[in-house]
This record gives C-alpha cells, sequence and structure tokens, in this order.
C-alpha cells in the first residue's frame, strides 16, 4: 500500500489496486476512508479534497461528515419503531404495518438518492408513482402479498387493484414525514433540507379562503399593534416583526409558503445594487423555486421595505450583511426559518379572522389568493397575473372565484351612452 502527500487527509493506494482512495479524521465520527474511483494521481487529488471539504463543511452544520443514502436511513428508522414497539412506546401495529409500507413504496422509488437530496419534485413524482402502483405500476403483475407473522411465511391473494384512497395515502405519507425527522434527529440533514411533504385533500373547496380588503386591513393594524407594544420582550418584538414582514410579502407578491421557505437573498434580483437609494427609486424582482417550478416575476413595490427589515434583522444577529445564499425568512442563528403557523393562527384567533365566511380555515396560503384576489379585482390580465404567480388561467378561473362583483363593480359599471 502506497501513500502521498503530508494535507489534512491522506491519498493511498491498497494492494491489488490501482485506485486512490482518501482517509482523513472527522472529531466525533472517527477515520473515513473513501475510494475515489479512479487511478489518476492528479484527478485523486482534486477529488480528495472535495471529499475532505465537503466532510467538513457537513460536519460544521451539525450532519454525519457523509451523506446517508435513503435506504440506509429508512431501514435505520426501521430498526427504531421494532424497538419502540419492543418497549412498548409504540402500538404494535406499527412493527406489522410500517416496515411494509417503507419497503414495498419508499425504498424501491427513493433507493438511488441520499436522504438530503429528496426534493419536493421528487415528493410529488412519488404520490403519482404510488397511486399507479397496483393500476399500472411495479405492482399491476403482482397476484399475491407475502409477510411473515408470528415466525410464519403468509401469502395473501390479491383479489382488487387499485388507486390507494385519499386516507391511505396520508397515512403513509405521515410515515414519511416521520423517517425525515428522525433523519434530521440523527443528523443525516437539517431541517431546511426537509421536503414539503404536500398531503392529498379528500376534497378541495371551489373557492380558497382570501381577505376582503377590509379584513386584510384589520389584520395589518392588529399585526403592527402587536409588535410595536411596549411591554413585551425584544425577542417576541422580533418574531412577530418577522412574521409581519411574512404577511407583507406574502400579501404583495402571491408566493407559495415554500417559494418563501426557499427564497435566498441572491434570488432577490437588483437588491443589493438598489439599498442606497431612495425607496421610490428601488426595484426588485423574485426568483422562486417550489412546487417542482421555478420562476422570475415582480411583486408589488409595497413589499420591497419589508425586505429591509429582514435584512436589517440578519445584520443584527449575524455582523454582517447575507451572503446570496442566506435564506431570507431567518431565524436568529442564521438557519432557515421553519413552520410559523402557530403564530399565524395565533394572530388569526386575536383579529377573529381565523376562517372565512365558509368556515374553512385559513392559513399562509390565504394571502396568495387574497394577492390574485386583488389583482384580478384591479383589473390585471388574467394571463399575465397566471404567468407572474407560475400558476394556469384555468387555475385562476377554478379556485380564485371570490372576487365579488361589488368589489368589481367599477368595471361592471362602464358608460354605454347613446347606440
Amino acid at each position: 500500500m502506497t501513500e502521498a502527500s503530508d494535507l489534512p487527509y491522506k491519498l493511498f493506494q491498497r494492494s491489488g489496486t490501482s485506485n486512490w482512495w482518501v482517509r482523513f479524521s472527522i472529531k466525533g465520527e472517527g477515520q473515513v476512508r473513501k475510494s475515489l474511483e479512479t487511478s489518476d494521481a492528479a484527478l485523486a487529488q482534486r477529488k480528495a479534497h472535495e471529499v475532505w471539504f465537503e466532510a467538513n463543511y457537513r460536519t460544521r452544520n451539525g450532519l454525519k461528515s457523509g451523506a446517508t443514502s435513503f435506504t440506509k436511513a429508512a431501514e435505520a428508522f426501521i430498526a427504531v419503531v421494532e424497538r419502540e414497539v419492543e418497549r412498548g412506546d409504540r402500538p404494535a401495529y406499527h412493527k406489522r404495518d410500517i416496515p411494509p409500507v417503507i419497503r414495498r413504496y419508499f425504498i424501491p422509488f427513493f433507493a438511488k438518492k441520499d436522504v438530503d437530496a429528496v426534493t419536493e419534485r421528487d415528493i410529488a413524482s412519488y404520490i403519482e408513482w404510488r397511486r399507479d402502483y397496483w393500476v399500472s405500476g411495479p405492482g399491476k403483475d403482482i397476484t399475491e402479498i407475502r409477510y411473515e407473522r408470528e415466525g410464519r411465511s403468509i401469502r395473501r391473494p390479491l383479489a382488487q387493484k387499485r388507486v390507494p384512497t385519499v386516507s391511505r395515502q396520508r397515512g403513509e405519507l405521515v410515515i414519511l414525514r416521520q423517517i425525515f425527522r428522525y433523519s434530521v434527529g440523527q443528523g443525516f440533514l437539517n431541517n431546511g433540507q426537509v421536503p414539503e411533504i404536500a398531503v392529498p385533500r379528500a376534497k378541495v373547496p371551489n373557492n380558497r379562503p382570501s381577505f376582503a380588503p377590509e379584513e386584510f386591513s384589520r389584520l395589518e393594524a392588529a399585526s403592527l399593534a402587536r409588535l410595536s407594544d411596549p411591554a413585551i420582550h425584544e425577542h417576541l418584538r422580533w418574531d412577530r416583526t418577522i412574521l409581519h414582514a411574512q404577511i407583507m410579502i406574502a400579501a404583495f407578491s402571491g408566493m407559495r409558503p415554500t417559494e418563501m421557505k426557499n427564497l435566498n437573498w441572491g434570488d432577490v434580483l437588483d437588491y443589493r445594487a438598489g439599498r442606497t437609494k431612495p425607496l421610490k427609486d428601488r426595484d426588485i424582482k423574485l426568483r422562486v423555486h417550489g412546487k417542482a417550478k421555478s420562476r422570475t416575476f415582480v411583486p408589488q413595490r409595497a413589499a420591497l421595505s419589508w425586505f429591509d427589515v429582514l435584512w436589517d434583522f440578519w445584520v443584527a444577529n449575524q455582523g454582517s450583511a447575507p451572503p446570496n445564499d442566506a435564506p431570507v425568512f431567518s431565524t436568529r442563528d442564521g438557519k432557515r426559518l421553519g413552520s410559523s403557523n402557530n403564530a399565524l393562527t395565533e394572530l388569526f384567533k386575536h383579529c377573529g379572522l381565523l376562517t372565512d365566511y365558509r368556515g374553512i380555515r385559513r392559513t399562509l396560503y390565504s394571502f396568495r389568493h387574497f394577492y390574485i384576489s386583488q389583482q384580478l379585482a384591479h383589473n390585471v390580465e388574467v394571463f399575465h397575473l397566471a404567468v407572474n404567480t407560475g400558476t394556469s388561467s384555468g387555475m385562476i378561473d377554478k379556485f380564485y372565484g371570490q372576487v365579488t362583483s361589488d368589489r368589481m363593480k367599477e368595471h361592471l359599471r362602464p358608460e354605454w351612452g347613446e347606440s
């Protein structure tokens, strides 16, 4: 076995092979060894540095030094489920029902990916694949199910193959979420890398919950009053300020919650160049990622000042301007902001706006609906609005029909004159 270099890592060749390997130590994990899969010394040197750098970067960010395959993470989760059942921490049926779902559906579909590389696009593709599994997918030729029960191998014939019910899909996706939560706890990925899992709904209402203009004004005023309360702690004041910034940017941009979560400062185009200019002379475009697609669009100018608030929040807590890959919506320690559902629900309740007039509960998504409704009410052309919001004219017609005749009355009363 030969070795080369005296860097933070060692390159070496094992006996009987011409390929180079790299090894180095990671605090708390011991020695890491990895094949570089090349016999070219110069290429091996470059690849070794990349492996060493990535391992240390992951470690500094609280992750395992090496990426973990989805299969390994899922099997480790199964082992935890089985131990928890044996200890009585889980119902006995979890040991019976959870492993088959993971091994029949999740592992075959995600097997080629590391657990920290699974995206929302992958989740969306999986949901479609799972719906077709028994009808036209991998399960269409399976005639029986085999499983173990009390040490015996049992075969059960498949009498009927069909698309899984919404209830079953939701139950299985809960298990998938648990795998990702477990993986975060093990350091396989961080919270910002967990993909959003859109659970299918049994019924989608024709019109999605939005706000009437007077309701939004009431919400805005109440939110500002809450964050300005002189009696609250500064940490709570900042939390309420960040929530208010979320509300205002969502309402004046139409971004989806996932797009907001994924937004980095490098995606706020023309922002840095305009920071020294008066607000009236500034403009921005937003480049967003989510729902398996990306687009660049223009928000309303009213959103701009709230990006300034978020920028100042980063500077106050990090001591410098945010880099391009920093999240726009962040925590005090610079991590990507998680769910704000609880804080938003509290604000909705405070204002008496938790549900709309039909009793349908409002969420952060409701501000996207408000934005689209406002644009329609102010006579923005549907095609242009669809392009800007990353949807279709048909979807706008189907789901955003709550722009009432009263709000559009000026457009419905043109001057006819004499005919």
